[in-house]
């Protein structure tokens, strides 16, 4: 066996993160392992759902796996992914939405349990949810948006579709954001910019992946007031949304105010990028009148 060494540690490969309350918390304690680790490699498809525009019109983001996809990576028969899925959705974890004509079906995501009331109980049981279908007025909406998603990606695709996320962004997770970040104050609502519905489900995103790493067990979450935040800096052109994704990998695991250190990583981020455009205009006005 060759072991790990520090260095890997640190750099390490791609991988899969699972949120720590559905192994950690009672009330997920019933459910399969293969179920957790399926929800986990689901969840590493929001970037290329992102990347490819697969919102829909109420802002919520969707992937398309099909049945097959999963097989193969997880190595099961169709029935035990059935299983799998099924399970998923008694737990609010996963919707499904048929669009018909031999498209494979939209999945969405569900956001796993913050209220620690919940987290600290058994989970009741439930039934699967019905598997929802898009209607006859919807589909073409649906239809015309996958069909768009290959020529209306985002700027930040570098290479083909792929299945794995980057390594500086090995999570996107699905907690909500209920509870306010303890970590820093909430500066007043009244104050915030006007940030464009467009940002919304990138934030969401953003806010989902700084909850996984911080809600459980610390307690902390992002209030919609700093999630207005870190829009004001995808607004201002100057900050991408995968590079906030990859400032909270970079936030050191015994920071004690990791939201203020994310916001300063920002700030930084934003005055460089500001200085960098006045070096190159005042170096083209140079070269212009040079000319």
């Amino acid at each position: 066996m060759r072991r790990i060494s520090v260095e890997q540690v640190q750099t390490s490969e791609r991988f899969y993160r699972i949120p720590k309350v559905l192994v950690e918390s009672v009330y997920y304690r019933q459910m399969s392992t293969e179920s957790k680790f399926t929800y986990a490699i689901l969840k590493d498809r929001f970037e290329l759902s992102l990347k490819n525009n697969w919102v829909d019109e109420n802002g919520d983001v969707y992937l398309i796996f099909t049945v097959e996809e999963l097989q193969s990576i997880l190595g099961y028969g169709k029935n035990k992914v059935i299983k799998i899925k099924k399970e998923l959705a008694e737990y609010g974890l996963l919707e499904e939405v048929r669009q018909g004509l031999n498209k494979p079906n939209l999945l969405y995501l569900g956001n796993v349990t913050s209220d620690l009331e919940n987290v600290n109980s058994d989970f009741p049981q439930a039934k699967p949810l019905p598997e929802a279908e898009v209607s006859k007025s919807n589909f073409q909406k649906f239809q015309n948006q996958t069909s768009r998603s290959s020529k209306n990606k985002l700027q930040e695709v570098s290479g083909p579709n792929s299945n794995d996320t980057n390594l500086s962004d090995p999570d996107i997770s699905e907690y909500s954001s209920r509870k306010a970040g303890a970590d820093t104050p909430t500066p007043d609502s009244s104050g915030e910019e006007y940030i464009k519905p467009e940002y919304y489900s990138l934030l969401q995103v953003i806010a989902n992946k700084y909850n996984d790493r911080y809600l459980y067990p610390e307690g902390y979450a992002l209030t919609h007031s700093q999630k207005m935040q870190i829009g004001q800096y995808l607004a201002s052109g100057y900050v991408l949304s995968n590079e906030v994704l990859d400032l909270i990998d970079q936030i050191p695991h015994d920071c004690q105010s990791p939201l203020a250190y994310l916001l300063k990583s920002l700030e930084n981020l934003r005055e460089e990028r500001r200085l960098e455009e006045k070096m190159n205009a005042h170096r083209q006005a140079q070269e212009y009148y040079a000319g």
